[in-house]
């Protein structure tokens, strides 16, 4: 199952990891302002986001963030 997930790290990217994040996970939105990036709207699975925190553990990012975004219907169901 597919969910939705904020996630924010203190700094920049590596260039390299961007490109590594868009070609496992397709359009992946990627924002950064230097002193934080965030991914706000990352949709992937259980195995997907384990993936996605080893990448970032690897190139020794400083996780601040990892939020699952309700669906719509999650939110009407409240």
């Amino acid at each position: 199952m597919t969910t939705n997930y904020r996630v924010e790290v203190r700094g920049v990217l590596p260039s390299g990891l961007n490109d590594e994040l868009r070609r496992r996970f397709g359009a992946v939105v990627v924002q950064s302002d230097g002193d934080r990036t965030v991914m706000p709207n990352l949709a992937v699975d259980q195995a997907g986001l384990r993936a996605v925190l080893d990448l970032l553990w690897d190139v020794d990012g400083e996780l601040l963030l990892v939020r699952a975004i309700p669906s719509d219907a999650e939110r009407g169901n409240r």
